[in-house]
């Protein structure tokens, strides 16, 4: 009887969690609290987008083990903005516990990584595109190609889906959200702006928040970090234009959830 009882919990438990980790209907964009870094989620049924993966101290696995289901081991696109270790430094990681499928960088990567997974390079004007979601790049290391800061060759872009578009700024730099207003390759509105170099005061220019003007800025950034990121210079510019601001050191993780279908 006792065996029959277990059973027959056991069996309701398995239920349970089949029934949690059935693909969703909705788009979700999950901005990962991984400390001074930047990696961000998007999932739409089984089907995932990783951009960056922060610094190298598994959190990005955290985040990743957290939202994807248990049973799903792939990743369709891993796209690394820039070399730099707080985006790529869990790039490794990532390979070494899911397939993926197609990966995506600005040509820029550090040999660890290069020598050991090949990467498209991106250039300004592709598209990642699939059925639901797009990711039109806006800026790469094409237009920097003589230039020593890193930041100014990283892979920004409009994610969009439906009706609704994110900037996803890598870790551009002011003159750069400059040249792309001035050229108005940036001209439309946004609803979301994931902010450059974690808060630097060295981007989030007030010329890009007039032509975005988004609804809400994250900041992925760490708690009590060296940096003093993010800066008081910017989070004044967010406040002065009513933009909603979430932060991971306080609010870590930050979903955005919408439903499609």
């Amino acid at each position: 009887m006792k065996f029959r009882i277990v059973l027959f919990l056991s069996l309701i438990f398995l239920v349970v969690i089949f029934w949690i980790t059935l693909p969703s209907k909705k788009v979700k964009v999950i901005f990962c609290d991984v400390g001074q870094g930047d990696a961000t989620l998007v999932m739409y049924k089984n089907w995932q987008m990783l951009i960056d993966a922060g610094p190298n101290n598994k959190k990005v696995l955290t985040c990743l083990e957290r939202n994807i289901p248990f049973w799903d081991k792939r990743i369709e696109v891993f796209l690394i903005t820039h070399g730099d270790s707080d985006h790529s430094g869990g790039a490794l990681d990532v390979f070494n516990y899911y397939e993926v499928v197609n990966f995506y960088s600005n040509g820029d990567l550090s040999k660890e990584i290069e020598q050991k997974y090949y990467s498209i390079k991106l250039n300004t004007f592709d598209v990642i595109k699939t059925n639901m979601i797009n990711f039109d790049v806006v800026n790469s290391a094409q237009n920097y190609k003589n230039s020593m800061d890193s930041n100014e060759k990283s892979i920004a872009g409009i994610l969009s889906y439906k009706d609704m578009k994110i900037f996803m700024s890598g870790d551009i730099t002011i003159d750069v959200e400059r040249r792309l207003v001035w050229q108005k390759i940036l001209k439309d509105k946004v609803d979301i702006l994931k902010v450059s170099h974690h808060g630097s005061k060295e981007a989030t220019s007030d010329e890009l928040l007039n032509v975005l003007s988004p609804k809400m800025a994250v900041i992925s950034v760490g708690l009590k970090n060296k940096f003093g990121h993010p800066t008081k210079e910017v989070l004044d510019r967010l406040k002065e234009k009513g933009i909603k601001i979430k932060r991971t050191d306080i609010n870590r993780e930050v979903h955005v959830v919408d439903v499609i279908e």
